[in-house]
């Protein structure tokens, strides 16, 4: 290898963590604060004054931080080696994530701790017809 290309390969790595570094990657429920769905989600996954903590996206990442490891090192792997750009690397650990959050929620790993549990469907998640499963997505935004 000559010094030009470990310098240009050095240059382009090094504009591509810092366009990364001034991304922020937002997994949650998609909807304006006042949005019906969003208080709905926001008491599940905090509990109220009716309804006991049912976290599911904080205790998706919690339980899933393995996946969620390989998931962001997998995508910086790519962008490091000009595979992907940074926009695309932000874009696929956000879907990636969402989806980490929906399959916590399809394995019904957030079982209420309350009368809900004598139903059938182990997740409230399902049963308050907002389809709250459904609404998990993801934003890239700069900061």
């Amino acid at each position: 290898m000559d010094i030009d290309r470990i310098l240009a390969d050095f240059e382009r790595m090094q504009s591509a963590c810092k366009e990364m570094e001034g991304k922020k990657i937002l997994v949650g429920i998609v909807g304006g604060a006042d949005s019906e769905v969003v208080k709905i989600a926001h008491a599940h996954e905090y509990g109220d004054g009716k309804l006991p903590e049912r976290s599911f996206i904080r205790a998706s990442f919690d339980a899933d931080q393995g996946a969620l490891e390989q998931i962001v090192t997998g995508a910086l792997d790519k962008m490091m080696a000009g595979d992907t750009s940074p926009d695309a690397a932000a874009a696929s650990i956000g879907a990636q994530s969402a989806q980490l959050v929906q399959n916590f929620i399809d394995e019904n790993r957030v079982t209420p701790p309350s009368d809900y549990s004598k139903k059938t469907q182990k997740t409230t998640l399902y049963e308050t017809g907002t389809h709250i499963r459904d609404r998990i997505a993801f934003k890239v935004v700069d900061s």
